[in-house]
């Protein structure tokens, strides 16, 4: 197998173990000490990214994520992903709704010498999100 593949598969186990599992005391596993998450709200390290991972979990009891696509090349995994659940916790302040969410989005991993992912750049749907639970109006 290669490593361009094995990269692939390391993604889809990492969401299956801090997603499905809910294992986050695994993060070392899979990002690095210095990992770095890029996305329109900030940079945001390993810890602060458990930190999201876990609100969302609070949030969406039921949350799951499914990896669509992955697309590897050289030292980084480009992968289109879905997440759905209830919002049947409080998120972001607002109370549980009881309606189902779907997001999606894609995002790209650079790994680092020893296996791991060092960076992420995530974009999604958020927008999406925020109206299906009522905190913001789309036209």
């Amino acid at each position: 197998m290669s490593a361009v593949s094995d990269r692939s598969e390391f993604i889809v186990r990492a969401w299956r173990v801090l997603d499905v599992e809910r294992r986050l005391e695994a993060m070392p596993e899979f990002f690095a000490e210095d990992y770095v998450r890029h996305s329109s709200e900030g940079d945001y390290t390993r810890a602060e990214f458990g930190e999201i991972l876990t609100a969302l979990h609070a949030g969406f009891p039921d949350l799951e994520s499914r990896t669509e696509e992955t697309i590897s090349e050289g030292d980084r995994v480009a992968y289109r992903w879905t997440t759905e659940g209830v919002h049947a916790g409080e998120y972001l302040g607002v109370p549980p709704t009881n309606r189902r969410v779907t997001a999606t989005g894609i995002t790209i991993s650079r790994f680092g010498p020893d296996g791991r992912i060092v960076e992420d750049w995530a974009s999604w749907n958020k927008a999406s999100v925020l109206h299906t639970l009522g905190i913001i109006p789309l036209g």
